[in-house]
């Protein structure tokens, strides 16, 4: 039995702020427009500032996730799709697959006119309503809408001259060089004092600074970066989960198996049992 290609499409409305609570990522694209409101969106280490109208593109694997600007309303389409839901409809043309040139390999922020938004709120509209409807056909309208949509994107794209940059105020820069910090030293016993002292200021200011540039505070961004490495290692390695708790700078192991099932709902052993892969030679401590 062959499994039908991925696609999904949802609009949702938020009229109380959210945030979510940690970054995540897919094994497939995501497009994210925002209707109404403001959003931060946070790629790869760093934070986008979205206005209404503003798409976003995800490429798959890479982490992200939103969080509150202004008073947290806002509107906005999501959908996520596999590579091979756009192959099986791009490669019946005689030239063959060609999904590889609609796909960006990096993630990027499109803004675009406002006739631009239209073009693509109506392309939005169609595909919302053929997702929620058992018509005939209804897998191959949607590859076309989605095929119309990724190459109205790239059209967009390739017509405009700047790129839109992250958010890069002298705060942010800051917090961006504490991420990164964070990220090259996530396995060692870090504290709060130690870290505002390697940058200069204050524990207070730090912590300030960090929770408005990301959302979250720096204990939560900290878990979330050791969380998302516990699990690259819990899905490629066949460690001790002791090893991975100590490899991944939690004080104990009580305390890492707390954390980790509070960011995947699983504790570590089922998490491995649910996502490890095959191997043939996987490393050991």
């Amino acid at each position: 039995m062959i499994a039908t290609p991925r696609f999904a499409i949802e609009q949702a409305l938020r009229t109380m702020p959210f945030s979510m609570s940690a970054d995540h990522v897919h094994q497939a694209h995501e497009i994210y427009y925002l209707l109404a409101g403001e959003r931060y969106y946070y790629i790869n280490q760093r934070v986008y500032a979205l206005q209404k109208g503003d798409l976003v593109w995800i490429s798959k694997h890479d982490f992200h996730r939103t969080s509150n600007k202004g008073n947290g309303s806002h509107e906005r389409i999501l959908i996520n799709f596999g590579e091979a839901f756009v192959a099986s409809s791009t490669s019946v043309t005689p030239s063959g697959d060609q999904s590889h040139l609609l796909l960006p390999e990096k993630s990027f922020l499109l803004r675009s006119s406002a006739e631009e938004q239209r073009e693509l709120e109506h392309l939005f509209r169609q595909m919302l309503d053929e997702y929620h409807q058992e018509h005939a056909y209804r897998q191959l309208y949607l590859q076309s809408l989605l095929i119309q949509l990724l190459i109205r994107i790239r059209r967009i794209q390739s017509a405009t001259v700047d790129t839109i940059a992250p958010e890069c105020s002298e705060k942010q820069q800051r917090v961006y060089s504490i991420i990164e910090y964070l990220h090259a030293h996530y396995a060692e016993r870090l504290s709060l004092d130690q870290l505002a002292g390697h940058f200069y200021i204050s524990s207070t200011y730090l912590c300030r600074i960090f929770k408005q540039t990301t959302g979250f505070t720096l204990v939560e961004y900290l878990q979330d970066v050791r969380v998302q490495q516990a699990r690259a290692y819990l899905r490629e390695t066949n460690w001790k989960v002791t090893s991975i708790a100590e490899k991944t700078g939690f004080d104990s192991i009580a305390h890492f198996g707390r954390v980790f099932k509070q960011f995947t709902g699983h504790p570590p052993l089922q998490y491995r049992k649910k996502h490890k892969k095959e191997q043939g030679n996987a490393p050991t401590p």
